[in-house]
């Protein structure tokens, strides 16, 4: 009996609780430890890039980050040109109309305006991800160090896992917003 309760106690030990964010005191998103990549993954596909406190890199991205205004490429040659003014992120990606404003509601923060020229509203915060950008619908939970759920893109739905790196706490919340919402449509 007092087998079965060591092995019992060893084993709750072992369980593991929810991961916490690997910067606690940012209030916008909840961050993975020991990455320094923003990854959006589903069950085909891996958009990622390296995120430093003054760029963004990756196989379809390349911005660089510098005096309130990012600058670069999506997609190998279309341009990305927007500056933050306050709490707006606004300008041109990819040739389209580029706009986003941050307000905090409660425990979230929603970002809304147009992300490549189309209509976007989605909430951000260390427990969730959720709302529209462009044609994509999100919902997405932290957990296990973490943000999992579902993505739909018009008709079609498909589970999804991303990485937020400590390292984009650097940047300010119109940035993370406009960089979410660069790689979070399905390319």
């Amino acid at each position: 009996m007092r087998r079965l309760s060591l092995l019992v106690v060893v084993l709750a030990g072992c369980a593991s609780a929810p991961v916490p964010s690997a910067a606690p005191g940012w209030k916008l998103l909840g961050a993975t430890p020991d990455t320094n990549e923003l990854q959006f993954q589903t069950d085909d596909s891996l958009n990622r890039a390296t995120v430093t406190d003054s760029a963004a890199r990756g196989p379809f991205l390349d911005l660089k980050r510098a005096d309130g205004k990012l600058h670069g490429t999506v997609r190998d040659d279309q341009r990305v040109d927007l500056e933050v003014k306050g709490n707006q992120i606004s300008g041109r990606v990819a040739g389209d109309a580029f706009d986003l404003t941050l307000t905090p509601e409660g425990e979230e923060t929603r970002a809304t305006g147009l992300t490549r020229g189309m209509p976007s509203t989605f909430w951000m915060s260390p427990q969730r991800i959720r709302g529209m950008v462009g044609e994509c619908r999100f919902d997405l939970v932290w957990g296990a160090a973490r943000y999992t759920g579902g993505r739909t893109c018009g008709p079609r739905s498909e589970t999804m896992s991303v990485l937020v790196p400590a390292s984009l706490a650097s940047w300010s919340d119109p940035e993370t917003a406009a960089l979410l919402a660069i790689m979070a449509q399905r390319q």
